[in-house]
């Protein structure tokens, strides 16, 4: 059971670009992305260690596993710079020249960088020892067309060849092709690898229901249809220990594959578990934010953590100060209200021919030991649902004022934070639902990252972070 934070201590804002700011794996150190600029701040008093300059404005930044490295990609240069943290003097300059470049990301080794072209005419494996590179043809996506196994063994790469989709698996030790097999999908959309290394799953096109499993050596496991003549797969997740699957779709239902058989241990509706009491949702509560100056006829449930008077807040302190001096709108004050099922869920109407339709299960979410999952309907979108796997049934739900924006698991703990596009951020556990006000009103935050030994959140808005230490 995880505990409610006692306080939080909250740091002044810092500016940022397009929400280019990231942990490092390891926890000790912040990169941060503004304009041709990279810092990285020490993650606990967030003075610059480093500082370098790029070719150009940064569009990505990301850490390598062993968090020695960082890389800014300027897409549009069709250049990747990386930087050491341990030694300024050493760079790393990758250019995809007037092939240009869609994609870029690390191999677990931490020396090997892959990129993608432009119109996926081929990736590129880039040693950063002995400056060697390694070209795979035809890759068909982008980021959802690679993945690495968990170990960092191999690399499977969704391939088009001759219009039809292959699956190239690599060996990351001599990058050289190990598997080669064609995909009995249509369209493939997603190739995701188990987290026990074993499996491959295949999310085909977004027109139709359907998901393959195969093994690594190229054998077709399984394939699971649920429906057809219908838009299909919105979201998959493995468990952390690749037993189950969580497989979101737009007909707003949830299910949940086992590895042992591949088919739906449960089947959940978000619609119908919201508005009719079953067994599915008899012992759930819902958590509904109030306004604490409406009138309420429930007693208000949970807590707001108190932000901490250390000196590392008192730049934020300051900012809420010159708010109210300058007699600025105040934040309101708000509450929960906890409601038995069936729940009154508030929805939104979409039209199912327009482009990217508001409808379906976009988000599917494991907590870090797999006994909760998280989930967003795109059509009730100020709720976060949370279902406890022991039981397959909805435990909460976590109904907004404003419509959820972002909602992520503590890596460590049961924890789910939360937040909607205002200046608070929501934590969820099983003891009920606490929140955080920043001090400025005006800080919208929009997206959030946790720190990775779950003590912290980074709170991004659109031209600013600050962190929060729990």
């Amino acid at each position: 059971m995880t505990a409610m934070a006692a306080e939080a201590d909250i740091a002044a804002p810092i500016k940022v670009q397009q929400g280019l700011v990231q942990w490092s794996p390891c926890g000790q150190f912040i990169a941060v992305a503004h304009n041709n600029r990279l810092a990285v701040r020490d993650a606990r008093t967030l003075q610059i260690l480093q500082q370098y300059s790029t070719i150009d404005v940064i569009q990505s930044i990301a850490w390598s596993d062993d968090s020695e490295l960082v890389s800014t990609a300027m897409y549009k240069r069709s250049v990747v710079q990386v930087w050491s943290v341990k030694d300024a003097s050493w760079s790393c300059k990758i250019n995809e020249g007037l092939a240009g470049m869609i994609f870029a990301r690390w191999a677990p080794d931490s020396r090997h960088f892959v990129t993608v072209s432009d119109f996926q005419l081929h990736a590129t494996v880039w040693s950063l020892t002995d400056c060697s590179k390694y070209v795979i043809r035809n890759p068909k996506l982008g980021a959802e067309g690679f993945t690495f196994s968990a170990d960092g063994a191999f690399l499977a790469v969704a391939e088009r060849h001759e219009c039809k989709d292959f699956l190239g698996v690599y060996d990351c030790a001599s990058w050289e092709l190990a598997v080669h097999f064609p995909v009995d999908s249509y369209d493939c959309t997603e190739i995701v690898f188990s987290p026990d290394n074993t499996t491959l799953a295949i999310r085909d096109t977004l027109l139709e229901f359907r998901v393959l499993f195969y093994s690594i050596d190229g054998k077709l496991l399984a394939k699971y249809q649920a429906y057809e003549n219908a838009l299909g797969l919105k979201s998959m997740a493995w468990s952390s220990s690749g037993q189950f699957i969580a497989l979101g779709s737009y007909d707003d239902h949830l299910r949940v594959l086992s590895h042992l058989n591949w088919k739906p241990m449960v089947e959940l509706d978000h619609t119908t578990i919201a508005t009719k009491l079953g067994r599915s949702n008899q012992h759930a509560v819902e958590y509904e934010e109030h306004y604490a100056d409406e009138p309420v006829i429930d007693r208000p449930h949970g807590k707001r953590i108190p932000i901490s008077q250390r000196s590392v807040t008192s730049s934020a302190s300051a900012v809420s100060a010159a708010q109210k001096a300058a007699g600025r709108k105040q934040h309101r004050d708000i509450c929960f209200v906890v409601r038995e099922p069936p729940f009154s869920v508030l929805t939104v109407p979409s039209d199912p021919l327009r482009e990217n339709p508001k409808l379906g299960i976009s988000r599917v979410l494991w907590s870090p030991d797999s006994a909760f999952l998280a989930t967003k309907s795109d059509q009730m979108p100020h709720n976060v649902w949370i279902w406890d796997t022991s039981t397959m049934t909805l435990h909460s739900v976590v109904a907004l004022i404003r419509p959820v924006r972002s909602f992520r698991w503590d890596p460590v703990n049961n924890r789910l934070a939360v937040c909607s596009g205002d200046h608070r951020v929501y934590l969820w556990s099983v003891e009920g639902v606490s929140w955080i006000d920043l001090p400025s009103v005006d800080f919208k935050v929009l997206l959030l990252r946790w720190h990775p030994q779950g003590t912290g959140l980074i709170t991004v808005a659109r031209q600013e972070f600050c962190c929060i230490s729990l």
